[in-house]
């Protein structure tokens, strides 16, 4: 799951060090995953469900960069229960948009320490 620099201050806050939950793929910031799933999952509920980011919250819809479209996750199993509303792919456009800025940018300062 994508992270925004907002999420990773929020779940900081809750006393989570960014580097016990937090990798980087490809300059993406995501969440680490343990035992096959979510980090903050138990196994039975998302221990941090009120704090969780912003994807999250959007999920079972993603983008599906390949269609370049708003698309339900073929790998969860409760896909079928969940509707796809307008304002829910404005709003993960408008996530995948920040996540694009935050990513170049902290390309741009990896480039500007390389020099």
């Amino acid at each position: 799951m994508p992270l925004s620099n907002q999420d990773i201050k929020r779940i900081t806050k809750l006393g989570f060090d960014p580097k016990s939950f937090v990798k980087t793929r490809n300059g993406w910031l995501q969440l680490k995953n343990k035992d096959g799933r979510c980090f903050f999952h138990s196994g039975t509920i998302c221990m941090i469900y009120k704090d969780r980011p912003e994807g999250c919250k959007l999920y079972p819809i993603i983008y599906d960069k390949d269609e370049n479209s708003a698309v339900f996750d073929r790998d969860c199993p409760y896909r079928e229960n969940f509707k796809m509303s307008k304002n829910v792919v404005k709003k993960l456009y408008a996530l995948i948009s920040k996540l694009e800025i935050e990513k170049n940018k902290r390309n741009k300062k990896v480039k500007i320490n390389k020099i």
